[in-house]
Formats: structure tokens, sequence, C-alpha cells
């Protein structure tokens, strides 16, 4: 594997001029990042319109649970095996068949009130989701080098980030059927800009030692397990910002900002983030972002503030500052194997951030229960010192690929 690595650091060397200047970055990802709002817009909208669906249908609160497990199910079998597909037939024609499947599944829950349809429909709707993130990460990551590649992936969640907390008012505009309607057909005109864009080779030989899931998880443990937390932070702070907010007496209103500002949060950081990490190395900036949310978790659970501005503030830092785990974990991999394994590197990242999605909420809200409301930042503290020493973990204790050695190089 290290010679894979020198390999790889020396080829993204000889690329980092011309990478490196900002024109030739629109150049080469300008029409990919225009294609992610319409997925991003899409996805946000789907689950306020399924809520309101499955209740018009008085499926009961249970039944929309289960649809809403099967839906990251799905995501995460996509994930897993979407990147078999990716490497047959590249990137474009992957992203066109992933578009269709997405808005065909959309469209479909129109046509059925059956339980066992809406179980296999939202099943195809999440494995189109998990196939997306394992188009598009891994294109992103494939277009960029070791002082781009943050940039590239914190600005494309940016978008996707902000375009997701967008989606939701298309419920606004449309009743229930027309709205899946809206959803398929922004799902299937997507594919449009993607395929202006410059795609990588998929089809390239993976480096012998470096290829598949499995490898690259005992080749890089402590940073899977950065995305990791990343992945319980995103899905606590989406599953649980109401619920905090609720139980310290907050209005409507209070709650529906608390709730939208935390939530945009982490779109904002994503990219300062990304570019700290070009120039500073992945590792380093995230032991610095989880030891500032370990602070605000700290001043959140000890302080407990009463003014609605200071924890709404203090939010923003504890939530923003763990979600951009993922960017810099995934960037950190692909920048040891290189763009021949950028696919089986993001089925790693993806499987390892959603595994943390899973069961965040769940731990989550035991702490709440057992603490009451600062039980939701006792545990993300915790959360962050594990990635604190994680982080440090990786940029002492690697002996595949260390980050130091590609830095080394530049």
């Amino acid at each position: 594997m290290a010679q894979v690595c020198k390999h790889v650091n020396m080829h993204g060397n000889r690329r980092s001029a011309f990478m490196s200047k900002p024109s030739s970055i629109i150049r080469r990802a300008g029409w990919l990042f225009l294609a992610a709002p319409f997925f991003g817009v899409s996805t946000g909208a789907l689950f306020p319109l399924v809520a309101l669906e499955l209740d018009r249908l008085d499926f009961g609160e249970a039944f929309v649970g289960s649809v809403t497990s099967l839906y990251y199910a799905g995501s995460m079998t996509g994930a897993l095996t979407y990147g078999w597909v990716l490497r047959r037939i590249g990137y474009k024609f992957a992203f066109f068949l992933m578009a269709m499947l997405a808005g065909l599944a959309a469209f479909s829950l129109t046509w059925f009130d059956d339980p066992s349809m809406w179980f296999a429909l939202r099943f195809i709707g999440g494995y189109a989701l998990g196939a997306y993130y394992i188009v598009v990460d891994s294109w992103v990551s494939a277009l960029g080098t070791r002082t781009t590649r943050g940039k590239f992936i914190a600005g494309f969640e940016t978008l996707r980030l902000l375009a997701t907390a967008i989606g939701p008012s298309l419920i606004i505009m449309a009743a229930t059927t027309t709205g899946f309607i809206t959803v398929a057909i922004i799902y299937a005109v997507s594919f449009v800009p993607a395929l202006l864009n410059d795609a990588p080779n998929p089809k390239a030989k993976s480096n012998e030692r470096s290829n598949g899931v499995a490898s690259l998880a005992q080749c890089f443990p402590f940073t899977l397990a950065v995305v990791f937390c990343g992945g319980i932070a995103n899905a606590s702070f989406y599953g649980l910002s109401a619920v905090y907010a609720n139980a310290l007496g907050y209005d409507t209103i209070q709650i529906a900002l608390f709730v939208g500002i935390v939530l945009v949060a982490p779109a904002i950081f994503a990219l300062p983030v990304g570019v700290l990490a070009d120039r500073f190395g992945r590792m380093p900036v995230a032991l610095l972002i989880a030891g500032l949310s370990m602070l605000a978790c700290i001043y959140l659970s000890l302080v407990q503030p009463a003014s609605f501005w200071l924890v709404t503030a203090a939010s923003v830092i504890a939530g923003g500052c763990l979600v951009p785990l993922y960017v810099l974990g995934l960037s950190r991999i692909v920048d040891a194997v290189g763009e021949r394994d950028v696919i089986p590197a993001t089925s790693a990242g993806l499987l390892s951030y959603s595994s943390g999605a899973l069961c965040g909420p769940v731990v989550a809200g035991f702490a709440m229960e057992l603490v009451g409301p600062t039980g939701l930042y006792v545990f993300l503290g915790m959360v962050a010192l594990t990635a604190i020493l994680l982080a440090v973990a990786d940029m002492y204790l690697s002996h595949c690929c260390p980050e130091g050695s590609e830095m080394a190089r530049l």
C-alpha cells in the first residue's frame, strides 16, 4: 500500500498546478455542481410529502417509521452495490440510470395505496439515493487533487445541503400528488447538467492492494471511524433538534427558527472547512473542528444558557463542526488511494457515515431520556471527544498511507 500511495501522490502533484486554478475547477466540475440542487431539492421535498400522504392514508406512525427505516436500508444497499454498476457503465450513464430510478420510484407513489408497494417503492427510492451518493461523491473526488479535493467535496456538500433544506417548501406550492409528480420530474432532469461535465474513467484497473471496501476498512480504520462520528452528529441533529428545542419550552416560531438554523449551519461550515483542509491537512482540521464542537457541547451541557440566541449559536458550533467530518474523512482516503480506487473509497465512507446515522439518533434519544434535554449535547460532546482521539490516532498511529507522508510530498 505504501508503494500505491507514493504513486498516487506523485501523480497528483503533476496535476496540482493546473487544477488549483479557480477557472480550471469550474471548467472540470461546474456542470456537476449545477446538477446538485436538482437532486437535493427533490430529496428534501420527499420526506414531508411521504409523511403527509401516509397520514392521509391513515397507515399510522409505526408504518411511517418502518417505511423510513426501509428507505435508509435501501440507501445503504445502494452505497454498497452501485459501485459495481458504476465501474462497468461509467459515470454519466450511471447517473442517468440512478436519476431515472429515483424519478420512477417517486412518481409511482401516486399509483398505489397498498402498504407492501409503499415498502418496495421507498426501498427503491432509498437505493437510488445511495447510488446517487456513490456516483457524485466519487465523481467529484476523482476530479480533484490533493490541493483541491477538500474544496470540491465541501462545495458540493454545501450546495446539496442547502438544496435539501429548500426542498420541503414544495409542499406549500403543490398538493401531495402534484408534489410527487414535480419531484419525479426534477429527479429525471437532474442528469442533464451532469452529462455535460468531464468524467474520469471508472474502468481503470484498481490498485491491487487497495481494492475493495474491506481492505480499505483495514487500512483506514481511524479515518472511517471519524466519518462514523460525522454520521452520528448529522442524524442526531436532524432527528432531535426539534425535540431539544421543544423541551426547553420554546414556542413554535422559535422551534422552527432554531431547527432551520442548526440544520443549515453544516452547509455554511463545509466550504471553509474544505479550504482549510486543503491547506493544512484533513485530520489536523478534523481535530480542530471536533475540539470546537466539544467546547460548545460542554458549554450547553454545563452552563445551560437561558438566552435563545446563545443556545442557537452554541448549537450551530456543536453540530456544524461535526457534520463536515464526512468531507474530511473521504478526502483523506481518496488522497491516499487515488482516482483508480475512488469508487470503493466512496463506498467505504458512505457505509461508515450511514452506520453512524442509523445508530446516532437512538443513542442520543436515550441520553435525553436519562439526562434531560441537555443529554443531546452530553452525547454529542462524547462523540466530539471520540473524533478528537481518532484524528490524533490517524495522524500518529496510521501505518497505511499516513497523511504526513502525503503532505511531505506536496
